[in-house]
């Protein structure tokens, strides 16, 4: 009889840390979803780059982030969220460091004296912003090339045409000499 009324107790006691276990990935999911609601908005308002230069960091790196969200920094690398969460959160990272370093290129230069690594980023993303600038420029130039070599290739059938087409008729041109 004693084994028959643990069992529901027993049930009960499994259900309640079931739920606990549950609530506390949701609110760690909530604290993420508003730690990266938190990151976009000191991106936009430039915020986001003095809090790294404080710590002398280029970027925020995982683990910044996941202290910043009020969890531990290594979070993510447990077996729960290692498959699902973390691929979210690497490219949000990834995104925002793109952004950041796009934001820092065209910003005024950096002293070099004050912060180094913050002036050789700044000069890595005006570099990565220009290749790109170039290889643009390079596939423009390359399909207008492509459309002028197509023009000529079009003017010269033309004029083959026009040639066949005054041999077949016969038609000669006489110059007249002017006085």
């Amino acid at each position: 009889m004693t084994s028959k009324k643990s069992t529901p107790n027993r049930r009960k006691a499994l259900d309640g840390l079931k739920d606990a276990a549950y609530s506390r990935t949701e609110d760690a999911l909530r604290k993420i979803q508003s730690g990266m609601a938190v990151v976009e908005e000191e991106l936009q308002s430039g915020v986001l780059w003095d809090r790294l230069a404080r710590d002398d960091k280029v970027e925020l790196e995982q683990g910044d982030f996941m202290v910043l969200c009020g969890l531990g920094w290594n979070f993510l690398n447990g077996p729960k969220h290692k498959e699902t969460t973390k691929p979210d959160v690497v490219e949000f990272l990834a995104g925002v460091n793109q952004r950041l370093r796009e934001q820092l290129a065209d910003l005024p230069d950096v002293e070099i004296g004050r912060a180094p690594t913050k002036a050789y980023v700044q000069l890595q993303a005006r570099y990565e912003r220009l290749k790109k600038e170039r290889d643009e420029l390079r596939d423009y130039l390359n399909r207008v090339l492509t459309r002028t070599h197509e023009w000529h290739l079009e003017r010269l059938q033309a004029l083959r045409m026009v040639r066949e087409l005054k041999e077949a008729a016969g038609v000669s041109v006489v110059h007249l000499r002017r006085r």
